[in-house]
């Protein structure tokens, strides 16, 4: 018998667990807590400057809740003067690279049709910068837009590299109508076409989508699923006893840690 163990991903690094660090998001002391507690990866999200200088940032505003500040607009120079909190991608690497934790980088921005036309390929510029760091096998990409996982997709192949491209799936459905967002939910639940025409090898997905119907599913056409994100005791204890779950995405990796491997865990698969 051989124990099935469920990744878990320590959302943007882990670092909501530590309480306020500086009064504001720290991915550094995260990732430096999550190595301690044993997570297996650190989740982040890239975003871009306009002068094309890759950063670090949940929100787009750099945390700052200051609309008038867009990362997308914004040169490094810039956005370190109104953001400071915000540590550019090459920082993080140099501290990831250190930490044995994978990287699960999820890409929150896209080649605009204009530029992709003139050859400019931003998110491979940036899974390039990630995978020159970090092992490209301890790489997990996701994203939720077709043409990000099908480069990224090709990119892999060409390189020889096995990165894991997962597509996400239960984005935000604020400010559509209800029978736009309904119409949205129904799709989320049948995604067949679109998982096949995304290249994808991994499906990334809100927990309700997963238990509703997504774990059957992926298990059913074999692919590892991987659920966000993850933070109630209840919801941890119920996905990490799951053997169709691949990976979890929480703000609590400690805690998810120790319910995943406490001695009295039965997680078992023939």
């Amino acid at each position: 018998m051989e124990r099935h163990r469920v990744l878990v991903s320590a959302h943007r690094c882990g670092y909501a667990e530590l309480g306020t660090v500086g009064g504001h998001e720290d991915p550094l002391a995260g990732v430096t807590h999550s190595a301690r507690v044993g997570a297996d990866y650190c989740e982040f999200d890239v975003r871009r400057c306009v002068d094309g200088t890759f950063v670090v940032s949940h929100d787009a505003d750099g945390g700052t809740g200051d609309d008038a500040v867009k990362i997308a607009e914004l040169a490094w120079p810039d956005l370190r003067a109104r953001a400071p909190a915000v540590c550019a991608l090459d920082d993080l690497l140099a501290v990831l690279a250190t930490s044995g934790l994978g990287a699960h980088v999820d890409l929150k921005f896209r080649t605009p049709a204009r530029e992709r036309r003139a050859g400019a390929t931003w998110e491979l510029d940036a899974l390039s910068t990630v995978a020159s760091r970090l092992d490209p096998s301890r790489i997990v990409v996701t994203s939720g837009v077709q043409h990000t996982t099908t480069s990224v997709r090709t990119w892999a192949r060409e390189h020889g590299a096995p990165v894991v491209v997962a597509l996400s799936i239960g984005g935000s459905v604020e400010g559509l109508r209800w029978r736009d967002a309904l119409r949205t939910r129904w799709r989320e639940l049948f995604p067949q076409l679109r998982f096949r025409d995304s290249e994808a090898d991994a499906v990334a997905a809100h927990f309700a989508l997963a238990m509703l119907r997504l774990s059957r599913w992926t298990t059913h056409i074999g692919v590892p699923l991987l659920v966000w994100t993850v933070d109630s005791t209840w919801l941890q204890k119920r996905f990490l006893h799951d053997k169709r779950i691949w990976m979890i995405t929480t703000n609590k990796p400690a805690q998810a840690i120790a319910l995943r491997d406490h001695p009295r865990a039965r997680l078992w698969r023939a």
